[in-house]
């Protein structure tokens, strides 16, 4: 079976941990939007099922989206949902962080979360859950030396160049460059996200694709001497779209997506979400649905 980019990689980032720990409900060290800022939002309207008092959220560990420190958890996918309950009336919120999406996945179908986090929408979990409204978009951007000296941005940029590319294996990037043109011979097929960071430090390639959300992470803890280029939107398929799951049936779905939407046009969500790295062009585009997505594009 295929692993999904964040199964591969939290297998080459971490180290084994608990597959699930309770966490509360703010972090320190890096900034986080104050919940104390956030309006309320409109109430529910009387379409809307009434939302229950106490809801049990499962997030997916991975950095990020999640941010752990101390046994408190923030970052900007529980920080939303958050903020989205917030707007509901919920007044006891509890997070479980959960290791692996397999567990995450067995969770929500034992009844164990009343929604998930965490989680791309992918084809193959669209028969088994309810996806919400989508929240968030990672495009692809390149790693490259401090000043970007060959001025690489675009795939077609790194193959009119002759550039040489690194992207890790068995993730997508790599049928991306070759589908932007970039000939086999100049792609090369890394490990992980350390090595790749070394390879374009080292000179052995001149830059390297990635997720933007990540990479600026990465680069922000760990990228002496490389910088993240502008990000864009990966050629011939749908980029990564994270969304909150639901089971089947979930009587919350439809007035979190409503409050979702509210964050989003209000621009609240992005208040939320800048600190951990996200920008506008993380924000799903108007014409991009759940359904499309689980569709396949």
């Amino acid at each position: 079976m295929a692993w999904t980019r964040r199964q591969f990689l939290y297998r080459t980032t971490v180290l084994g941990a608990a597959a699930a720990a309770g966490c509360s409900s703010r972090v320190g060290g890096d900034p986080v939007a104050d919940p104390a800022a956030r309006p309320a939002g409109p109430e529910p309207t009387s379409s809307e099922p009434s939302a229950p008092e106490r809801t049990t959220i499962g997030i997916l560990s991975y950095r990020p989206y999640t941010v752990e420190d101390g046994g408190e958890v923030a970052g900007p996918v529980p920080e939303v949902a958050r903020a989205v309950l917030d707007a509901l009336g919920v007044t006891d919120v509890k997070i479980q962080v959960v290791r692996d999406e397999a567990v995450l996945q067995a969770g929500i179908a034992a009844g164990q979360f009343d929604l998930v986090g965490g989680l791309t929408i992918r084809p193959d979990l669209c028969g088994d859950l309810e996806f919400s409204v989508p929240d968030h978009v990672s495009l692809t951007a390149f790693v490259v030396p401090a000043a970007n000296p060959k001025g690489l941005k675009t795939y077609a940029e790194v193959a009119a160049t002759g550039a040489k590319l690194g992207v890790m294996g068995g993730l997508p990037e790599e049928q991306d460059a070759r589908t932007g043109g970039v000939p086999q011979a100049n792609i090369v097929a890394l490990p992980d996200p350390a090595v790749l960071l070394n390879a374009v430090r080292s000179g052995e390639v001149d830059c390297a694709a990635f997720d933007d959300i990540t990479l600026r992470d990465m680069v922000k803890t760990q990228g002496e001497g490389v910088a993240v280029t502008d990000p864009f939107r990966p050629p011939d398929r749908l980029p990564w779209v994270g969304a909150y799951a639901f089971p089947e049936g979930s009587e919350l779905l439809t007035s979190f997506n409503n409050r979702l939407r509210d964050l989003h046009e209000s621009g609240v969500w992005l208040q939320i979400v800048a600190p951990y790295g996200f920008t506008e062009h993380n924000a799903p585009p108007a014409d991009l649905t759940t359904e499309k997505v689980c569709a396949g594009g």
